[in-house]
């Protein structure tokens, strides 16, 4: 057989090999996914509203500034978890912050992020660094979850917050906060392979790089989550879809 009809026999088995599953995943069928959410089922998780992204002054401030100031993320934000109280839905504040000589931290691991940390002497408990943005803290009636400090880039790292949510009855979670290229990121992976329905909310995120950020919404957020804009999560939370 000639060499050209070889290649185009090779290239037709391994053509079928790789269309074959597929078709038996379409025949097979999927189950729609979900137009509405249960307020009591949902929990809205808050990832490092602190002062070195929301006040000017603040260590991160300048990085994340225009995607702010573009988006109104702050503001819109406070209406957001406005309604989410309002619907029932469960408001989660989680935070970072280390002891004074992070003596949690391994300074020799290669990797940057703890590293940053140590170097610029960043995000101590108890300074004001570590506060929280004023207008989104939790009045006498509202019934929001403050978790511990974490040291890791997932909301999940460590602050016990897997357990808690399933001790609730807890399915879907909605994520916003700073920023979606780090911690966000990891909180919408690390939710997605412990089995939650994750709802990535693009208007109340901003990136440390927004180009970057901006392609990982469009691109890879949807592997792991539902992206969607602030009204339309709430439109799902009351049945206007």
């Amino acid at each position: 057989m000639p060499l050209a009809s070889k290649l185009a026999s090779l290239a037709a088995v391994c053509f079928c090999a790789i269309a074959m599953p597929a078709l038996n995943v379409h025949a097979q069928g999927l189950p729609p996914l979900a137009k509405t959410l249960k307020p009591s089922e949902t929990a809205l998780i808050l990832v490092d509203f602190q002062y070195p992204f929301v006040n000017s002054a603040g260590a991160n401030y300048r990085s994340v500034k225009d995607e702010l100031e573009k988006k109104q993320m702050l503001d819109r934000t406070v209406e957001l978890v406005k309604k989410a109280r309002e619907l029932g839905v469960w408001v989660i504040h989680v935070t970072e912050g280390y002891t004074k000589d992070y003596r949690e931290l391994d300074a020799t691991n290669p990797g940057g992020f703890h590293r940053g940390q140590i170097l610029r002497q960043a995000w101590k408990t108890e300074t004001t660094e570590t506060s929280y943005y004023p207008p989104l803290l939790p009045g006498p009636d509202d019934k929001d979850l403050f978790l511990p400090p974490r040291i890791q880039t997932s909301a999940f790292g460590g602050t016990g917050l897997d357990e808690i949510l399933r001790s609730r009855g807890i399915k879907n979670i909605a994520v916003a906060g700073f920023t979606s290229d780090v911690c966000d990121y990891a909180t919408v992976t690390n939710g997605y392979d412990l089995g939650y329905h994750v709802y990535a909310l693009k208007d109340a995120m901003v990136g440390y790089f927004p180009e970057q950020a901006e392609m990982m919404l469009k691109n890879t957020y949807p592997m792991w989550s539902k992206v969607l804009g602030n009204d339309e999560f709430v439109a799902m939370l009351s049945g206007n879809t």
